[in-house]
């Protein structure tokens, strides 16, 4: 038995359990873990200035487990 405490993102992947007693074979078996997490946002340029006319290109970088839906919205507000 493996106990994963306050178990984070960090801890998911492939686990193996392997068995051995000295008489063949040995046995293994590989257990995946997913966490859940909300959406965790990278934007590298939070003001981007281009000229009249040209094409802008907006990055935005996003993590989550399960995957985002994500949108683009205009803030009108401004």
């Amino acid at each position: 038995m493996l106990r994963l405490s306050r178990i984070s993102r960090s801890d998911m992947g492939h686990y193996m359990c392997m068995a051995s007693n000295g008489v063949p074979p040995a046995v293994s078996k590989r257990i995946s873990i997913n966490v859940h997490f909300p959406p965790v946002i990278q934007v590298p340029n939070q003001l981007v200035g281009a000229p009249l006319g040209t094409d802008v290109t907006l990055e935005c970088y996003v993590e989550a487990s399960p995957k985002a839906i994500i949108y683009w919205m205009r803030d009108s507000s401004k």
